[in-house]
């Protein structure tokens, strides 16, 4: 009889060996390589795990005097449950992705990012799937049964084109973030990837359903599938927005910052965490897609639940969520490097062929979308999609653990096929095109930024997205309603006068680096940005009629050295 509760035991302290392992390559990278860009945190983690799970494959040894087979001790710890990765691992993953969107910058590029996600999402999965259906038989599709068919059918190419069209750019973005990549770009690729995701998953799911339906009701049935799309889309995102707000009314009313007072954060910090996952779990009880769910309550509590925490709390909140999805995330990368040994068997001609497919259909999916943005001239705070910005979107779309872990649940009778492709698909992606975002991002000539140019380019952005109609309505009706007021400010006292006067004969030195982070982060200006930008650079201390509350810039200087 099996030790069940010692097969989980040993099966767990070997991914725990594989997580402290992958922690220490992850220190000795950012600490003694941190110019070694080409090897990221993601990729190391991915390593790791592959070597792990290949090291235990060959050691493993039948004997009959254990007390459970070594078989299953390698079949737990190497064979990637989808059920782990979408109910355990990746809600604190999506929910830390809706929590740190950057306000400004995510409304500055908001176009961008619909527009990529989802049409262009869409037009990817098409892609993809008619070119594999182009090959079908040509190339060698092995069926799952020895009597199956060798041909994929259209649903099943259009599923494949679903699941391989979820991006996952951990690596990029670290990267990203280690280069202090032009915050715009920044948020295009972070924004897109996460929608991108939720609109994969769910667009996987539609075509699924059309799988083993008659070729004549095929077509019929991918189109119906379209008003699914639309249904299990929006209801999930409703039905987590909700929830945020609820746990923002609930911590506006109930006096839990005077619980933290007098005994400390635990219920606080106890109340939010169970918010986080909720969502999750009542979209996905409720057929739905839990991922977009726990998206849009990230990005409500983060708007209006975070504001009404106390102090403390709100400062561990932080480092909880994304501990969580750190932690997280590189035991996903470690689960699918384990997993990699059972699903390697694939013709090379159709591993080829397939991510050929991938690269073609991001292309489609980015520079169509580019079309459409730049058909027309944006009004500030939106920009122009450059073209290097296109390209480098276009390289950022790496697939990972998402894109596999859907091919686990494909229902078609290439299951086994469909896996080994996309297994391949993310191998190549994370090691060979993670690893080279460095490189493309010095080829493209992509602008990198500063903390202190990246503070002061947020404020030149907010006056014009305050403007915005959503934020506007936001501002009127939902703040007022989910957040708790707050206290009026204080009249400057005469030690704070002293201190603008002591501070004063800086502002020209900060002029002068504003100047510089204009002429080299932006190319042109509207008159209605130098507006802003004028009216954006008051010092801190001094806006609203305060005293020494003069721009350090004017709108005819930034003009001057902007062109």
């Amino acid at each position: 009889m099996v030790d069940r509760e010692s097969l989980a035991a040993t099966s767990y302290c070997i991914y725990l060996v594989l997580l402290l392992v992958s922690f220490c390559l992850s220190f000795c990278l950012a600490t003694r390589c941190r110019s070694c860009t080409y090897f990221s945190e993601a990729g190391a983690s991915l390593l790791v795990g592959f070597l792990g799970g290949g090291l235990l494959t060959l050691l493993v040894r039948e004997d009959a005097s254990d007390r459970f087979s070594e078989k299953e001790v390698q079949h737990s710890v190497v064979g990637f449950s989808s059920t782990v990765l979408f109910c355990v691992l990746l809600p604190p993953i999506i929910f830390d992705s809706g929590f740190r969107m950057r306000g400004a910058f995510f409304w500055a590029n908001i176009d961008k990012i619909m527009v990529l996600a989802f049409v262009g999402t869409l037009l990817s999965s098409l892609v993809v799937g008619f070119l594999l259906v182009a090959v079908s038989g040509i190339l060698p599709f092995a069926p799952d049964a020895p009597d199956g068919p060798s041909s994929i059918s259209l649903p099943e190419a259009l599923s494949f084109g679903a699941l391989i069209s979820a991006t996952d750019p951990v690596t990029t973005l670290a990267i990203f973030e280690q280069l202090q990549v032009d915050p715009h770009l920044f948020n295009v690729v972070f924004g897109e990837s996460v929608l991108n995701d939720a609109v994969s998953i769910v667009l996987f799911h539609s075509f699924s359903k059309a799988i083993g339906a008659e070729e004549k009701n095929v077509l019929v049935s991918i189109c119906g599938m379209t008003m699914d799309f639309v249904v299990i889309f929006v209801g999930s995102a409703i039905i987590g927005a909700s929830l945020g707000c609820l746990s923002a009314l609930l911590f506006k009313h109930v006096d839990l910052p005077g619980h933290t007072a007098a005994h400390g954060p635990k219920l606080e910090l106890a109340v939010f965490l169970v918010f986080c996952y909720a969502p999750f779990l009542l979209a996905d009880g409720a057929g739905l897609s839990g991922i977009v769910a726990i998206l849009f309550t990230g990005i409500t509590m983060k708007r209006y639940t975070f504001n009404n925490l106390s102090p403390d709390a709100r400062e561990t909140v932080q480092t909880i969520v994304s501990l969580m999805a750190s932690c997280a995330e590189t035991l996903v990368f470690i689960d699918l490097g384990t997993s990699a040994w059972e699903s390697l068997r694939a013709d090379i001609r159709l591993v080829a062929y397939v991510f050929l497919c991938c690269l073609l259909g991001r292309a489609v999916n980015v520079y169509t979308a580019g079309l459409i943005l730049n058909a027309t001239q944006p009004s500030y705070p939106r920009r122009p999609f450059e073209t290097n910005d296109m390209h480098m979107v276009w390289f950022a779309g790496l697939r990972g653990a998402i894109a596999f872990a859907l091919s686990t649940q494909f229902k078609g009778p290439h299951r086994h096929s469909t896996m080994a492709l996309a297994m391949w698909v993310v191998l190549i992606s994370v090691w060979f095109l993670g690893g080279a975002t460095a490189p493309m991002l010095s080829w493209l000539r992509i602008r990198r930024c500063e903390p202190e140019q990246l503070k002061q380019l947020a404020l030149t952005l907010e006056p014009a997205v305050k403007r915005l109609t959503i934020v506007r309505w936001d501002q009127k009706y939902l703040s007022p309603w989910l957040l708790r007021m707050a206290s009026p400010p204080s009249s400057p006292s005469r030690g704070d006068t002293e201190a603008q006067d002591q501070n004063a004969g800086s502002d020209a030195a900060r002029a002068v680096r504003l100047k510089t982070t204009l002429t080299t982060l932006t190319p042109s200006y509207t008159s209605c940005e130098l507006q802003d930008i004028a009216h954006s650079q008051l010092p801190d201390t001094g806006r609203e009629g305060a005293p020494h509350a003069s721009p350090l810039l004017t709108a005819r200087e930034v003009g001057d050295e902007a062109e």
